[in-house]
Parts: structure tokens; sequence; C-alpha cells
């Protein structure tokens, strides 16, 4: 029989419209299945992938291969000194530091100052004001949206300059802010705005903080030569969990503390934590395939029993068809035929609901939402195409069972049951 020509005879299509129309309701339940499978797989690996698109944005402009340090508190006694005893980095530490690891690429200490008061005018609101160095932006780039970020000569000049958030320049100067050159009251000193940024929600930075030169810190708070911490990046050819090893081993050799004292230096390693972020997306991806695969199939196999069952139902349509001449070849086919169609019908208006939602989710819910970490959330074709090919393939096994039970059907047991 050759397959093509079956495949367009319009009588076969026919009799597959025939058939689906006898049995609507039935059909359609069927069909859900099949769809919500789809449906599910196209959807979830989209949100996926938009999860992974948004990390990816979210960290394009940082020095992923980063690590943090601080001062803790020993928990073990260690040359004469007592546990409990408070650990401090200091700017010494830092050039130590510094000349004892040449392979750091960027180094910048940091002090924070939580909820500090922050007034324009008669508005005030509490945030969090950093000092820092130009380094810090150069690790964890900042979208400056205005003016500029703390450049050396203000860490030289000790300059009371300020780099504000967007949130904050919202907070203060309306939706659409102009805040460069202004003066605002950071605790009991003031400071000129010299930049606005923006950045992508991630674990480093949010847009509602305030930054003023390190030096600018120190010196108005008091701080003396003591940082709260430390951000270090390596170039990416470098283990960074590794040299998180190595550095607090060499911390611990500055300030004696006990080598096994876990507790005495703490540490925030960047790159280790988007390794794990990337595996829980990977993992959420793979969860994505298989939940789809195995509602799909759950779905074929429901249109596989309800072709059994209109087998049965059609013995005598058959039987007759058989007596006419029709080979094993045409029952065959047009069962695998009535399968296919009726599994693609319900997978294509599967992805289209699902692409629909992705739409929807993509034009309007993630553009108004900017704490959702997701951006661009789609499949792409090969995907597609390779999930459509699978289901052809799946509808068309479990089509042979049934069609398989067709051309056993003999004319005259046929009629005789009838």
């Amino acid at each position: 029989m050759n397959l093509v020509k079956f495949i367009f005879d319009p009588d076969a299509w026919s009799e597959v419209y025939s058939a689906i129309r006898k049995n609507k309701l039935r059909t359609v339940l069927t069909m859900i299945g099949v769809a919500w499978g789809m449906f599910l797989f196209v959807l979830l690996l989209g949100v996926t992938r938009g999860l992974q698109n948004g990390f990816d944005r979210n960290l394009a402009d940082a020095a992923t291969n980063s690590l943090f340090v601080w001062g803790g508190t020993t928990s073990v006694p260690y040359e004469g000194f007592q546990k409990g005893r408070t650990i401090e980095l200091k700017m010494s530490d830092v050039r130590q530091i510094k000349a004892r690891f040449p392979q750091i690429s960027l180094m910048a200490p940091r002090n924070s100052k939580p909820n500090s008061i922050i007034a324009y005018g008669s508005k005030y609101n509490f945030y969090s004001v950093n000092g820092d160095y130009p380094d810090q932006n150069r690790m964890f780039g900042k979208d400056i949206v205005q003016g500029r970020f703390i450049n050396e000569d203000d860490i030289k000049d000790e300059t009371k300059v300020c780099v504000i958030g967007i949130e904050v320049a919202e907070q203060y100067f309306g939706s659409n802010p102009h805040p460069l050159g202004k003066q605002i009251r950071i605790s009991d000193s003031y400071y000129t705005i010299v930049g606005v940024y923006d950045t992508p929600s991630s674990p480093v930075e949010s847009k509602d903080q305030v930054f003023i030169p390190f030096t600018t810190f120190q010196k108005v708070y008091n701080q003396g030569e003591i940082i709260q911490y430390l951000c270090l990046s390596l170039p990416n050819q470098y283990n960074i969990s590794d040299f998180e090893k190595e550095l607090k081993t060499y911390i611990k050799q500055l300030k004696n503390i006990a080598p096994d004292d876990d507790q005495a230096i703490g540490g925030f390693n960047l790159g280790e934590m988007l390794g794990k972020i990337m595996k829980f997306v990977k993992g959420m991806q793979f969860l994505a395939v298989v939940v789809g695969a195995m509602t799909l199939f759950s779905g074929v196999i429901a249109i596989a029993s309800i072709l059994l069952i209109t087998v049965s139902e059609r013995t005598k349509e058959f039987g007759i068809r058989r007596a006419l001449g029709a080979v094993p070849a045409q029952i065959r086919g047009q069962i695998l035929l009535e399968s296919v169609v009726l599994t693609l019908i319900a997978g294509l208006g599967g992805i289209v609901f699902a692409g629909l939602l992705l739409m929807v989710l993509n034009e309007i819910i993630i553009p108004g939402n900017k704490n959702i970490p997701l951006y661009n959330a789609s499949i792409d074709l090969f995907t597609l195409f390779s999930a459509l090919v699978i289901m052809v393939v799946m509808a068309t096994l479990a089509g042979l069972i049934p069609a398989q039970r067709a051309i056993q059907i003999k004319p005259i047991d046929a009629l005789r049951e009838e």
C-alpha cells in the first residue's frame, strides 16, 4: 500500500473526522491528557529556561569567580588566647593578603551601616550605607543610569559624595528622578549625589542602597583601620573554592587562630553558590522533561485505550470493509492515522496554550514585577520539534495495539456479532 497516497486520501480523513464526531465528549476528555502533558512540558521548560536566562542576565556584569570573607569569633583556645575572641580584619591585613596572593584580580574592602537615616528635606527613610572602593563596582557591575560611581579621587580626598540606588532616588525625587548635584543627609553629614545606579536583583546587590567612598566612611564613622568584610575576585582559570581554603588558612596565621577553628573566619563563595543555583536550574529542567513526558505518555495510553474501545464498537464496520476487499494495511493505517491525529491535535493545543501563557509572562507579568528573577521564558524550536516527533512516535506505537485488534476481525465474525 502507498503510505503517501493513503495519508493524502480524502476518504481516510473523512473517516477520521467521522470517528471523532461519533464520540465527541469521550474523545475530547481523552485528548485533554495529551494536551495537559504537552502544556506542562512546554510551560515548565520555558519557565526554567527563563530562570536560567534571568540569572545569566542579572550576573552578566559580575565577577562570578568571587569570594567574601569577614572576621568571626574564635571557637577554640589557641596559643594563649581564650575562645570567644572577636576577629577583626584590618587594612594592614588587606595589604598583606594582596602581596601574598598576586593572582587576585580585584580586591575591595567594604564597611556597611544598615538602617541609616537618609533624609532629603522633610523626607526620610532608613537605608543601608556602604563604604566602597571603585573595584567593588568592577566586581558587581551596577548599571549607572545617571552620573558616575565612586572613583579613586573620591577615595584619596575623602570626599563627601554618594551614589544612590534607583529606588532611593524615586523615594526622594519622584518617579522620574534627576538628583545629581543635590545633597542628602546621611546620619549627621551632607553628601552630594554624583550617581544613580540600577541593578537586577541578585544575592550581592540591591537597588535600595547608598554608597560613599570607603575612606570617607572610615573617617565619618570612626572605623580607623577596621573593615567589616573583604571582597576578592580571581580570573576564571582559578578554582575559587580552593583559593578560599588557602586564604582562610593564611588569615588564621595572621590572626593567631587555630587551624581547625571554622568559626573564626566567615566566608561567602559566590562562585560556589552560583554553581549550586545552576545545578538546581538544570535539575528543574530535567524534572520538567520527566513530568511532561510521563503526563504525555499517560495521555497517549488513554488514547490507545479509547481506540481499543472504538475498534470494538466498529467491529461490523471493519468486518464489512474486509469483506469488500480492504487489505489489513488499510485497516491498520486507518487506526494509526486516528491515533496520530488525535495526539497531534491535543499536543498542538497544549503547545498553543503554554505559548500564550509564556507570552503573558514575558510581556506583562515579568516587566511589571522587578522581583521575579525570570527573563525571556521560552523554549527553543529544536526542543519543541523533538517533542512533537517523539509524541508522533508514541502515538504510532500506542495505536499499533488497537490497529492489530482491528485487522484480526474476520468478516463472518463481525456479521455474526451484529
